[in-house]
């Protein structure tokens, strides 16, 4: 069983001292207990991968999340897995070359999450470049992806690029205004449905090669040798949930903290010197906008939006803009909201209206640190080995995208390895890139084969035919899981608020999938709390499920409650005052 949650403390002590039930209990994969080969900090896409290519390398790994699997950057995305067409622009070839290729690896290790998506790279007679070399720039694009479909299931490749004309145009994407719009080079990118869902498709593949992976925490420093050496023999970690602390040995440490990289160090980040460029990336989630493609194009001010259809809503974005102080306070500001609605309205038949914005989403990219601004900095990462500043055993990674993430934890797996030798033990060949994840359907031919044969598992639960495809789609094999709870309790079979998500799911992200808090459920575990603010009937109905599987009496229900409400209220309160103005 992939990705089993121990309810019991592991034996043995960690480092001397035992860690608590429940961090112990939270475990996915393996027990946590005894020394690792690789503890790596972050369970973001960047950490994920390389704990995944660490244990697929045979290498006894740890993954600890201070927070949540991808509650930080790696769910505030575009929803897109895409080679990065501007990065051309800035002549980042190779970014480029490794992005498609990757975009391919993650169709083929998941086709029920990442599917096709045409893009509309819209050119208007005031915009530069011209259409010309737009065209120019997307046949570019187009040949680094020239085996884009080769292993892909058939129903989700992609085909070739093609010029769409004016009144075509303003058919698919209404929204425009036809003020000297002259037309719009199609191109296929893919989308990534749900960034949460791939993720913890990631984290339960890690689990399956016998990783041990544990949210909710958060490394506070780390553990240096008592010979004098100063040498990284693991981190010193900090139970979120109850404020107890453990010590978790590890011969290599492995700091993939994203914007958190100096924060998870401790006192010793100023000795390793750890630096990062933060930038921030905002986006808006609207009402349906009548979009059958998406939409990249250049606002008058001159910078780059995309426009999505995704889930019967729009998502808007991103900005890039600097961030600094703490990314735990990186909220959306005014001043977001506007560069986002000035890039919009600028191109826009009719100004975008309060009425047709629903939230934001905000993230802060860990990018390379350099002298440049945050929108033309490379999506390149580099991995430091501390070695040099007195900190033996202990790796830095910073930048990187999720596209790339894949080919990033090959990567760095690869570089610890050589760097550290013998000191690891024994290592094996793991070889990701055509390897589909431990939840994925088999090789069914397409995609649609493999959800037909889904909706005929666990006929006797009263699950409906919509609902039972929408599990196939989040769950991939596991669905079946969730479908037998339903089964066995008929009362799971009923929704979460108004869309497709059902109480089995609540149940399931507890006892299988680690999550802890109404945000990790709602946000990262149904679709539910990504569509918007969530309806306080189906808070509330989650809320009681979740206090029932972890034992919260009345003010433990308010306080979760409150806290998401809270986070609601400020986005609120953001978007009111920018259309006020």
């Amino acid at each position: 069983m992939t990705g089993t949650v121990h309810g019991s403390p592991a034996g043995g002590t960690v480092g001397g001292q035992a860690p608590s039930a429940a961090l112990a209990g939270r475990a996915l994969g393996a027990p946590l207990r005894g020394e690792y080969d690789v503890a790596v900090i972050g369970g973001g896409i960047s950490g994920v991968q390389i704990a995944r290519h660490a244990a697929g390398r045979g290498l006894r790994t740890v993954l600890l999340e201070k927070v949540d699997f991808g509650a930080g950057t790696s769910s505030a995305t575009t929803k897109a897995i895409h080679g990065g067409l501007r990065y051309l622009e800035q002549y980042d070839f190779g970014v480029v070359a490794e992005s498609v290729a990757e975009r391919r690896f993650l169709a083929i290790a998941a086709p029920h999450l990442v599917q096709p998506r045409s893009f509309l790279l819209t050119a208007f007679d005031w915009s530069a470049p011209k259409a010309p070399m737009l065209g120019a720039g997307v046949a570019l694009y187009e040949a680094f992806a020239w085996n884009r479909n080769t292993g892909v299931p058939r129903d989700i490749r992609s085909p070739r690029f093609r010029w769409v004309g004016r009144r075509n145009l303003l058919r698919r994407a209404p929204i425009l205004s036809p003020d000297g719009l002259t037309g719009a080079w199609r191109h296929d990118d893919t989308l990534n449905l749900h960034p949460e869902r791939l993720l913890l498709a990631l984290v339960h593949s890690f689990t399956a090669d016998g990783g041990t992976a544990l949210n909710h925490a958060e490394v506070t420093g780390l553990l240096r040798g008592a010979d004098g050496s100063g040498a990284v023999t693991g981190v010193r970690v900090r139970d979120s949930l109850t404020g107890e602390t453990a010590a978790v040995p590890a011969r290599t440490v492995i700091n993939a903290a994203g914007p958190w990289v100096q924060q998870a160090l401790g006192g010793d980040a100023p000795q390793a010197g750890v630096r990062v460029q933060q930038a921030k990336g905002v986006h808006l989630l609207a009402r349906d906008m009548g979009l059958t493609d998406s939409l990249y194009v250049r606002g008058r001010n001159g910078r780059h939006v995309v426009v999505s259809p995704w889930q019967g809503r729009t998502l808007i974005g991103p900005t890039d803009t600097p961030s600094a102080g703490s990314p735990d306070d990186a909220r959306t500001e005014v001043e977001d909201v506007q560069l986002l609605r000035e890039t919009l309205d600028s191109i826009s038949a009719r100004p975008l209206r309060r009425e047709d914005v629903t939230s934001t989403i905000v993230g802060v990219r860990p990018l390379v640190a350099t002298n440049g601004d945050t929108y033309s900095t490379s999506r390149r990462f580099t991995i430091t080995d501390h070695a040099q500043q007195g900190l033996d055993g202990l790796f830095t990674v910073t930048g990187g995208k999720w596209t790339t993430g894949r080919a990033m934890g090959a990567q760095v797996i690869d570089r610890v390895i050589a760097a550290r030798g013998s000191r690891l033990g024994p290592t094996r060949r793991f070889d990701s890139r055509r390897l589909p994840l431990s939840t994925s359907f088999g090789d069914y031919g397409t995609v649609a084969a493999a959800f037909d044969a889904a909706l005929r598992r666990v006929p006797a639960a009263p699950v409906p035919q919509a609902v039972r495809l929408h599990l196939a789609r989040l769950y991939g094999t596991a669905h079946e899981r969730v479908l037998a709870l339903a089964e066995a309790d008929p009362r799971l079979a009923e929704p979460i608020g108004p869309g497709p998500d059902i109480a089995a799911q609540v149940v399931y992200a507890v006892t299988d999938e680690g999550a802890r808090t109404l945000a990790d459920v709602l946000e990262r575990r149904l679709v539910i709390g990504t569509l918007g603010p969530v309806p306080e009937g189906a808070l509330r109905q989650a809320a009681a499920l979740l206090a029932g599987l972890l034992g919260w009496d009345e003010a433990g229900i308010r306080a979760e409650v409150e806290a998401y409400r809270g986070r609601l209220d400020a986005d609120r309160d953001v978007l009111d005052e920018v259309f006020a103005r």
